[in-house]
C-alpha cells in the first residue's frame, strides 16, 4: 500500500459511521476492491455516485481496505474502546529469556543501526502481542510511542487496544500495514507501522511480531520491506538456535503427522509443540496433560523406561482418547516423546450397577444429575468443572484413576467431595504413601480397605511408590476388583513437578506407575491455579469464611485484584496460608492490598533467597507505607532512585500508586 496517496479523511469517515452504527453493506455491493465503489444502484446499472471516493447508498465504508474492516468487526466483538485508550501492562508474565528474544537482539541491532537517520522505530513482540524491545526513533516518535504506552512490557494485542500493526499482523497472520485513521482507537490515529509475524521454521508456529511504527506523515512503503527482512533474519537465526538434538526430535515429529491426521504433540526438555489438528480439536488443559505424560516417560529412571506405552485418557469434552506416548532415539537417552491420539473403541462404559445392602447387585434408579459444582468445593473455570465431571463420572463406574496436579492444587479435596456426592454413606479411606516406612505395613491396610466394596479407597503421592510397591498394589487392586463395575472405587493422587514444593521425589529406581493402564485407566488432570484465575474470585470467599470463625471478614476489589495477579506457585494451599495470614485476629475486615502478604505484590519467575525475600519485602512494605510513591519509598529505605527500580523489576513488584488504587 502507498501510504503517500492513503485517503485520510475517507478513512475517517468510514470509522465515524461504523461506530455510529451504520449498516454494513454485503461483500459484493462493496466491489472487488472492497472499498465502496459498487453500490446497489451500481449493481443495477445505475451510475456510480458523482463525488470521488464518496459511498454509494448503502455502502458505509468508502475506500477502506478489506483486512481493515475485518479488524473493526472484531474490535466491535470485544468491545475496545474507541475513543481512550488502554494498555495493559502484563511484564510479569513475560519471559524475559525467550529463545525467540534472544535470537531477534542482534537483528533488532542492526535494524537500529539502519534507522539512526530515519524518523521510524523498530519493535518486537511476542506471540501473544506483549511487547518484549523497542528500539530506535527520533525525538518525536520516541514521545509518541511513551504517549502511547507501546513501550516493553505493555500488550498491544487487538482485543486489547484495537487495529494496530501488532496484534492485527498476529490476529491475520501475516504482513499488517495501519496508516492513521485505520487505527480503531483514536489516540494511535497519529501513527503508521507494518509489522509481520515470525514463524518458527521448524514448527511453522507464530513466535511473535516485527514492527515498524513512525509518525503518519514519514510512512513510506519501504516500511514494509524492512520489516519483512528483519522476519526472515530472525527466523534464520531462531533454526541455527536448534541442537542436532531438537532438530532430529521435530523431523520424527514431523514424520509422525504425515503418518496421521489426528492430533500429534512433541516434548522435549527445552521444546513443546502440536500440530493443527491437536489445537484445533483439544481443549489447552488436555493439551497438557498428554504433555505431563510424555513428560513423566521421560523423566522415569533408564532401567524401567519403555519405548512405547499406551494410556487412555478423559478429554474435557467428556470424549476418550486413546495416547500413544512413543520415545525419540534410543531408551536409555531419550531425546524426546512424540504423543499421538486416536479416537478409543468401546470405551463408553455402563452405568455402574448399585449395590444393596449385603453387597448384592440389585437395580439402580436412574444416577442424580451432576449438579454445577460439587458441594465443598469452590470455582467456575471450564477446566475445574471438567475435572470435577470426570472424577464423578469415574467414581460412578468405580474406574480406578488417577488424578495428577501440582502440589496443593486440590486433588483430595476433589476426590473428596466426589465420594461424598456419589456415595454419601460409605467411608473413605486415605492412604498417604509418604507416611508408611514399612512396606508391610501399608500393604496390610491397603488390603483392609480394598475389602470394604462399597468405599472409596485414595492412595496419596503416588510419585513415592517404587515399582516393587506398585506391583503388590496392583495385585490387591485386581483382587479387588475382579468384574467391572464392582469392588471400591481407588483414587490415586499423582503430585506431578510444579513452580511451588514438592513432596519428597520418588526413591531411585521409581517407575511412573500412573503410566502403566492396567493399574489405572482412567486419567484426569487438575489444572494449576495460575491458569484458571477466574477461579480465585470464588476460593477467596470461601476460604475466608473458614479462616474468619464465623466472622465476616471480606476481600475488597482492590485486594481482590492483587490476588488473581499472582501466580500461586503453591496453588490454592498457598491461597488459603496467605489468607489465613491476612484474616488472623480479625472477625469483621475489609482486606486492603496493604494487608496482603508481600509475595503477593511479586511476581518473579524463580525462587528469592532468604535475603531476597527478605529485601522485596521491604520494598513492599515502604511502597504501601509510601502509597506507592517510589522516590518516597527509596528515601525511606536509604536507596537510591535508581536502585529501587532496578529491584521493582528484578523482584516484579506490583505496588499500585494511590491514583490508580
Amino acid at each position: 500500500m502507498d501510504f503517500r496517496q492513503f485517503p485520510e479523511q475517507a478513512a475517517m469517515r468510514a470509522r465515524e459511521r461504523m461506530l455510529s452504527g451504520a449498516v454494513e453493506a454485503p461483500a459484493a455491493a462493496r466491489g472487488p476492491d472492497g472499498r465502496g465503489t459498487a453500490g446497489p444502484a451500481a449493481a443495477a446499472g445505475s451510475p456510480a455516485p458523482a463525488t470521488p471516493g464518496a459511498a454509494a447508498p448503502g455502502v458505509p465504508y468508502p475506500r477502506v481496505r478489506e483486512t481493515v474492516l475485518t479488524s473493526w468487526r472484531r474490535c466491535r466483538l470485544h468491545a475496545v474502546d474507541a475513543d481512550r485508550l488502554h494498555v495493559p501492562h502484563v511484564e510479569q508474565h513475560i519471559d524475559w529469556d525467550s529463545r525467540f528474544l534472544a535470537a531477534a537482539a542482534p537483528v533488532l541491532d542492526h535494524v537500529e543501526q539502519l534507522l539512526a537517520d530515519c524518523t521510524a522505530g523498530v519493535v518486537l513482540a511476542d506471540s501473544e502481542a506483549r511487547v518484549l524491545s523497542r528500539r530506535g526513533g527520533d525525538t518525536a516518535v520516541v514521545r509518541l510511542m511513551d504517549g502511547v504506552h507501546l513501550v516493553p512490557g505493555s500488550s498491544y494485542a487487538e482485543e486489547a487496544v484495537g487495529t494496530n500493526g501488532i496484534g492485527t499482523a498476529l490476529a491475520e497472520r501475516r504482513l499488517s500495514t495501519v496508516f492513521g485513521a485505520e487505527h480503531f482507537a483514536g489516540p494511535l490515529q497519529r501513527a503508521a507501522c507494518a509489522g509481520i509475524p515470525v514463524r518458527n521454521p521448524l514448527t511453522g508456529r507464530q513466535e511473535g511480531v516485527v514492527n515498524l511504527t513512525c509518525l503518519r506523515q514519514d510512512a513510506s512503503p519501504l516500511m514494509a520491506a524492512v520489516v519483512r527482512q528483519a522476519a526472515a533474519d530472525i527466523e534464520e537465526r531462531l533454526l541455527d538456535r536448534y541442537s542436532g538434538k531438537e532438530r532430529a526430535a521435530l523431523d520424527a515429529f514431523l514424520a509422525a503427522g504425515r503418518r496421521t491426521s489426528g492430533p500429534v504433540l512433541l516434548v522435549t526438555p527445552t521444546l513443546r509443540t502440536a500440530n493443527t489438528e491437536a489445537v484445533r480439536l483439544l481443549e489447552p488443559q488436555d493439551l497438557r496433560q498428554a504433555g505431563a505424560l510424555a513428560a513423566d516417560l521421560l523423566a522415569a529412571p533408564a532401567g524401567s523406561r519403555r519405548q512405547r506405552v499406551d494410556v487412555t485418557l478423559r478429554l474435557a469434552s467428556g470424549a476418550d482418547v486413546r495416547i500413544r506416548c512413543t520415545l525419540v532415539g534410543p531408551p536409555d537417552r531419550p531425546i524426546g516423546c512424540v504423543v499421538g491420539m486416536t479416537a478409543a473403541e468401546g470405551r463408553e462404559a455402563p452405568a455402574a450397577p448399585d449395590r444393596a445392602p449385603g453387597g448384592r447387585t440389585g437395580a439402580q434408579p436412574t444416577p442424580a444429575p451432576l449438579p454445577a459444582l460439587l458441594p465443598g468445593l469452590a470455582g467456575r473455570s471450564p477446566s475445574w468443572r471438567s475435572a470435577s465431571r470426570d472424577v464423578v463420572s469415574a467414581c460412578r463406574q468405580r474406574l480406578p484413576t488417577r488424578v495428577v496436579g501440582e502440589a496443593g492444587v486440590g486433588k483430595l479435596a476433589l476426590v473428596r467431595a466426589a465420594h461424598h456426592w456419589v456415595r454419601p454413606r460409605k467411608r473413605l479411606h486415605v492412604l498417604d504413601l509418604t507416611a508408611h516406612q514399612d512396606t508391610a505395613d501399608l500393604l496390610a491396610r491397603a488390603e483392609e480397605a480394598l475389602r470394604d466394596e462399597d468405599g472409596t479407597v485414595v492412595l496419596q503421592h503416588l510419585e513415592a511408590a517404587n515399582r516393587e510397591l506398585m506391583s503388590c498394589l496392583e495385585t490387591l487392586l485386581a483382587e479387588a476388583r475382579r468384574d467391572r463395575g464392582t469392588g471400591p472405587w481407588v483414587a490415586g493422587l499423582y503430585t506431578a513437578p510444579g513452580q511451588g514444593p514438592v513432596p519428597a521425589a520418588a526413591p531411585t529406581g521409581a517407575a511412573p506407575p500412573a503410566l502403566d493402564s492396567a493399574v489405572f485407566p482412567c486419567t484426569v488432570a487438575v489444572t494449576p491455579l495460575r491458569y484458571r484465575p477466574e477461579d480465585i474470585r470464588d476460593l477467596v470467599p470461601a476460604l475466608l469464611a473458614r479462616h474468619s470463625h464465623g466472622g465476616t471478614v471480606s476481600c475488597t476489589p482492590a485486594a481482590m485484584q492483587v490476588l488473581t495477579r499472582c501466580d500461586w506457585p503453591g496453588n490454592v494451599r498457598h491461597l488459603s496460608r496467605v489468607l489465613q495470614q491476612a484474616a488472623r485476629g480479625r472477625r469483621q475486615a475489609d482486606l486492603q492490598p496493604h494487608d496482603l502478604a508481600p509475595e503477593c505484590h511479586s511476581s518473579c519467575r524463580r525462587t528469592l533467597t532468604p535475603w531476597e525475600a527478605a529485601e522485596r519485602d521491604a520494598i513492599v512494605r515502604a511502597l504501601h507505607d509510601a502509597a506507592g510513591n517510589r522516590d518516597a519509598a527509596a528515601r525511606q529505605l536509604g536507596i537510591s532512585r535508581a536502585t529501587i527500580y532496578r529491584k521493582i523489576r528484578l523482584y516484579g513488584v506490583t505496588v499500585a500508586p494511590a491514583r490508580a488504587r
